[in-house]
């Protein structure tokens, strides 16, 4: 239960409340210089006035760093521009940085480069692609030490896996041979990108980034890690991550005592000093402002559906419920994390399943949206680097396995091309360019009897809030987004690095490409080996071994080593369809004899 100094901190950090408390000095700033590049608010030779203009907007700032109410983001803004404009008039083009000075920080483990590695470039597009901060630390991220000790106070849910349980796990070492969070997750303070004024706010959180969602791995033959750019992460649970910390905030476990006990142990692990009584008392409110994040109802939407399960994600519900305030559709519109690579518009001249738009600044900046950024913190020169590195120069990679017999490409070429090329077109890996054949529907939107919930998510009003999100906001052009026009309608599209992104259909339905050649199966109970003509009405998701004769993830077992693996269902225990979970449709190839089949597979392994 909350302890009676949780009880005393008030649901609201104003900077007056901030003032209130005795514990919080009034030195909340000490005389230590601003970063490179940077400006300090109100610095100490500016006398009495300037030391409090630094007290209030350092408590506003403290407030704003740990609560979504940004309707107070214009308050801070005239604050810290008046601060500047009177003691600093020379600095308006540099960040200036608000910083609680707290020890803690200075205590957190620094990341260590990898053998080899003299420095890291900051303009190294791969690394931005899978280190940068993008904003979403703003609305979707936790402060580190908090972060740090959430598996030690639930250890019984983490059971020593840290947060490789999400998916957010070791990483390669390529750049560093260590860091202070897992791989797909950046460290960074958040920073408001306020006209005129730049502002960071000294405290570091954890946060996900592009890499989180599109940096996928598989087991090689030796069994290790490969990771790849671009490829979806299909043992990211977003969900369940979002879900832990909605949840656990709200814990009885989760008690001022028991937080800063627990950061104190960890800070003792790093040989640092304990918190002080200033950031005690500054970790129990930022509890409290977590506590009614976690209590605001606004994840509530995710328990009326069924649940995503690792590389899965219902982004545009997310975006239409959680930011744009829409009233809940209940429409169901989970799809597979998709893959990146190849996105410029020559080959992708429209982007998502349903083809809602062309616009690569949309599809960028909204997915930051989407996973935690507001638009003053959206990192656009990060993200729109990314973006055109993703249109430009990141290819699909190759099929890394055993490679198929020639004759069999061959043949499969040939049966691609009269059941296939006409929707999906004939990628050239070498050229990385698509023809298009006699007929061809290529980028057009099809109803071929797929799950429909995803395309009933984006009809015309949820498009028409969106774009008016986004113009209000100058974050991507004016109709940027087109609604679906009827229901089931999704984007035929290519089919480049197929093999590195399976589950197939749009909503990660089927777990092979074999199981997608075959017909979906009828209502009721099969017998097993009747089963075996059909897609699978349930598998499991999350394995990272490689089925290369089937070509997708190994899908019949329910543990990968020590890892236990989220058993997806197409239908309910009463046999009643789980809506958006659906693997009917696209039947084409159904009735291929076995040897095309196979042809097929083969060929699609070398795309």
């Amino acid at each position: 239960m909350p302890t009676d100094d949780d009880r005393m901190i008030p649901s609201s950090m104003s900077p007056l409340t901030l003032r209130q408390y005795e514990q919080v000095s009034r030195s909340l700033i000490d005389s230590s210089p601003p970063q490179p590049g940077e400006v300090d608010v109100a610095p100490r030779g500016a006398g009495k006035y300037g030391a409090w203009i630094r007290q209030l907007v350092t408590g506003a700032a403290g407030w704003l760093s740990t609560s979504r109410a940004a309707f107070c983001i214009p308050l801070v803004t005239f604050l810290v521009l008046l601060t500047v404009l009177v003691f600093r008039p020379g600095q308006l083009d540099a960040t200036v940085a608000v910083d609680l000075r707290l020890p803690s920080e200075e205590a957190i483990p620094k990341e260590q480069l990898a053998h080899g590695v003299e420095e890291i470039d900051p303009e190294d597009i791969v690394w931005r692609f899978r280190y940068g901060a993008t904003g979403t630390e703003f609305g979707g991220g936790v402060p580190y030490w908090i972060f740090r000790v959430m598996p030690k106070i639930f250890d019984d849910e983490f059971k020593g896996r840290g947060y490789d349980r999400f998916g957010f796990g070791a990483d390669d070492g390529a750049y560093y041979a260590s860091r202070p969070v897992g791989r797909g997750l950046f460290l960074a303070d958040s920073t408001l990108n306020i006209p005129l004024l730049r502002t960071r706010f000294a405290l570091k959180r954890v946060a996900i980034n592009c890499s989180g969602c599109h940096r996928g791995e598989y087991l090689n033959e030796r069994g290790e890690p490969v990771y790849v750019d671009g490829m979806p992460n299909h043992t990211a649970d977003l969900q369940g991550f979002k879900r832990f910390f909605a949840r656990a905030f709200q814990d009885e476990r989760m008690t001022g005592d028991r937080l800063i006990l627990e950061i104190n142990a960890a800070l003792a692990e790093e040989g640092a000093a304990p918190l002080t009584a200033r950031e005690q008392a500054l970790y129990r409110i930022l509890l409290v402002e977590l506590k009614k994040r976690g209590s605001s109802g606004a994840f509530d939407w995710m328990d009326l559906r069924a649940d995503n399960g690792p590389g899965r994600i219902d982004p545009f519900n997310a975006v239409k419920f959680e930011v744009l305030k829409a009233p809940d559709d209940g429409t169901a519109a989970q799809i597979d994390f998709p893959s990146l690579w190849n996105q410029r518009a020559e080959i992708r001249e429209w982007h998502h399943v349903d083809g809602n738009s062309m616009s690569s600044k949309a599809r960028n900046r909204g997915s930051a949206i989407g996973v935690g950024a507001v638009p003053m913190s959206l990192n656009k020169a990060t993200i729109d680097a990314i973006g055109r590195w993703l249109d430009r120069d990141l290819p699909a990679p190759k099929y890394p396995f055993t490679a198929p017999a020639t004759e069999r490409v061959e043949r499969g070429l040939a049966v691609f091309t009269e059941h296939c090329a006409s929707c999906h077109g004939l990628y050239d890996p070498e050229r990385r360019t698509i023809e298009e054949v006699e007929g061809s529907l290529y980028m057009e939107r099809l109803d071929t009897g797929t799950d429909a919930e995803r395309s009933k998510a984006f009809m015309k009003p949820a498009a028409d809030a969106l774009n008016a999100y986004g113009e209000r906001r100058l974050l991507w052009e004016k109709d940027a987004f087109r609604p679906v026009r009827e229901a089931g309608e999704y984007l035929a599209g290519p089919l480049d690095g197929i093999w590195a992104r399976a589950p197939y259909l749009h909503n990660g339905s089927v777990p092979t490409l074999a199981d997608l050649l075959k017909p979906p199966a009828p209502r009721g109970k099969l017998a097993p080996e009747k089963a075996r003509e059909f897609r699978p009405k349930q598998f499991y998701r999350g394995d990272r071994r490689f089925d290369e004769r089937n070509v997708g993830w190994v899908s019949t077992e329910p543990m990968e080593g020590e890892r236990a693996l989220f058993l997806y269902r197409t239908v309910d225990d009463n046999g009643k369809p789980i809506p958006g979970n659906g693997n009917e449709g696209h039947t084409y190839g159904t009735g291929l004899p076995p040897e095309d089949r196979e042809a097929l597979i083969d060929y699609l392994k070398t795309l």
